[in-house]
């Protein structure tokens, strides 16, 4: 039962992940005067080795293709996230663990990024990848945190994940 509920939260928060970081960025590129041009662009690359950010065709085909991907690894990292609330709530002290994980995840991230998509930076604000990664972060967290209410109630009584021995 319990692999159940953490894949059904896990697919619930990556599309909320995926869906915030989408919507984030339909809206920096229609300020932008350029509509989808950001999965359309990584789509470029991903399936047709784009690495001219001015030869990208703003196509559906490229658009749904990168969506896919980019959900499929939302529901992935959202997995994961909703099995680490499942362990925090069993044992609140390893939400530090969490906490320093998550970072070294995002550090990693921006580093893949920076490998793989070097010739598309210039078009692509690293800040706006921040800023959407920051956004869909805490629309996960937020969901995972209303359906694990036991781990504020534990915050609450051990604010440093200590434990009645003292440990």
């Amino acid at each position: 039962m319990q692999l159940n509920r953490i894949l059904r939260e896990g697919f619930i928060a990556g599309c909320i992940g995926a869906g915030a970081v989408a919507l984030w960025f339909l809206v920096v590129d229609t300020i932008n005067g350029r509509p989808f041009f950001t999965p359309a662009m990584l789509g470029s690359a991903v399936f047709w080795g784009v690495h001219d950010p001015t030869q990208v065709m703003i196509e559906y085909s490229r658009i749904i293709g990168y969506t896919m991907i980019h959900v499929s690894a939302f529901v992935v990292v959202g997995c994961i996230a909703a099995a680490l609330a499942a362990e925090v709530e069993e044992a609140p002290s390893t939400l530090f663990l969490v906490v320093v994980g998550f970072c070294f995840f995002e550090f990693g991230f921006y580093i893949l990024v920076a490998i793989l998509a070097q010739p598309l930076l210039g078009a692509l604000a690293w800040w706006n990848v921040a800023i959407g990664n920051a956004i869909a972060a805490l629309g996960m967290g937020y969901y995972l945190w209303r359906e694990h209410p036991k781990i504020g109630e534990e915050l609450k009584r051990h604010p440093l994940g200590e434990t009645q021995e003292g440990e």
